[in-house]
């Protein structure tokens, strides 16, 4: 799967594949597959409903989210990473891993409350 995807979407894509699984076993798997480091949950919720996306093989990343219509820009930024190091070593934690979302608005979503 590329990019923040549902469990229903996973299933669609397996069906259309020709592999036809439930989707009680995608939910009960897809635990393991976070474990595992192949994919993460995201808390990018629309609805309220869980996302994940594929991190085997791919560069971390962060989320910006509009929260009026949802757009997603992905974003890396070292400084961040380095500080979000240094706040865990500080309290005595050493990071496994980690997901960043900044939530707010768009330019566009932005300019067209403005122009109300």
């Amino acid at each position: 799967m590329e990019g923040h995807f549902l469990p229903e979407d996973l299933a669609h894509t397996l069906e259309s594949r020709g592999r036809r699984v439930s989707l009680t076993t995608i939910y009960r798997n897809l635990p393991l597959l976070v474990e595992a480091g192949i994919v993460r949950r995201t808390c990018i919720s629309e609805g309220g409903a869980i996302r994940y996306e594929r991190v085997l093989g791919s560069e971390h990343h962060d989320h910006l989210i509009c929260s009026r219509c949802g757009l997603k820009i992905e974003f890396s930024y070292p400084a961040i990473d380095v500080l979000q190091e240094e706040v865990a070593r500080s309290h005595g934690f050493v990071l496994e891993r980690h997901h960043l979302e900044l939530i707010g608005l768009c330019p566009g979503c932005r300019e067209s409350r403005n122009s109300r």
